[in-house]
């Protein structure tokens, strides 16, 4: 199981620093100016495919599944919801930020999350209503709250209503891959050198643009993002390194599987490590 990195210190300062918590509404009368949700409902089941789309104000962002170093990811309460049996959420490729030492995975302005939706009985309608907790955050974070329903009717896909916007999420998830697929986009090979202390990952990748890479370990291994190396284009890196730091006390390293994430923004690939 992939760790999604949750700081309880900086959620105490989130709501230390809040204003009155934003509102995300499906209605837009009800929409707060700053950071407003809705889900649109791109196709019925049995394809069982929706979207979440959170609009943020011109220069806001929000968090990826792991937000790095600092930030907290969302939270989705779909308890209210009818003939629901389970909701995945897939994560376009997020982006990188950086700010005074520490760097996040975010999205800005606005991300459509795809929703794989499969119903109890496929042949009732789902009411897929959610509960959002997440953060929108300009130069300070603040908690954001949001609600909205949609009902998914069985039969033939819905036309409209955020089809296009789904459509064009699913082309930014990032796709399984194996390391060292010949690909545009690719994490080339892994290297792992345990002289250092803490042992540490050099990645070798290929993107032909400007890419981030990301990790995520096993639960309550908070690592550090992965940093462009000492000799790499900081324009467009193609080596990384990680140390393997922020472990829990007495973690072995052989034998646990990383989850990498090479994203260009638009684009992204995940490939799977696993320690020797």
């Amino acid at each position: 199981m992939f760790s999604r990195l949750a700081l309880p210190a900086l959620a105490w300062l989130l709501a230390g620093l809040c204003q009155p918590a934003l509102a995300g509404q499906s209605d837009p009368s009800q929409s707060d100016p700053e950071a407003v949700i809705r889900l649109l409902p791109g196709q019925a089941h049995p394809e069982g495919l929706a979207g979440l789309e959170i609009q943020l104000a011109p220069g806001w962002k929000t968090y990826w599944r792991n937000p790095g170093d600092a930030g907290i990811p969302p939270s989705f309460d779909w308890s209210r919801s009818e003939n629901l049996r389970e909701v995945t959420v897939l994560w376009p490729a997020p982006s990188r930020y950086d700010q005074e030492g520490a760097s996040s995975a975010v999205y800005h302005d606005e991300v459509v999350l795809p929703l794989k939706v499969s119903a109890i009985d496929p042949t009732k309608p789902v009411k897929l209503a959610l509960g959002l907790d997440y953060a929108a955050c300009k130069t300070i974070c603040v908690p954001a709250k949001g609600n909205a329903d949609i009902t998914l009717s069985p039969g033939m896909p819905a036309e409209g209503g955020g089809s296009a916007e789904i459509a064009q999420a699913l082309k930014k998830v990032p796709v399984s891959q194996d390391i060292g697929a010949a690909a545009p986009l690719a994490v080339k090979q892994i290297r792992l050198d345990t002289s250092t202390n803490p042992a540490r990952l050099t990645i070798d990748v290929t993107a032909p643009s400007s890419s981030a890479l990301f990790v995520e370990g096993p639960m309550k291994w908070y690592l550090p993002m992965p940093e462009p190396a000492d000799d790499a284009d900081k324009a467009n890196p193609q080596r990384f390194v990680l140390p393997l730091e922020g472990l829990p006390k007495g973690a072995t390293i052989a034998g646990n599987e990383l989850r990498f994430t090479l994203s260009t923004g638009e684009a992204g690939i995940e490939s799977l490590y696993r320690l020797p």
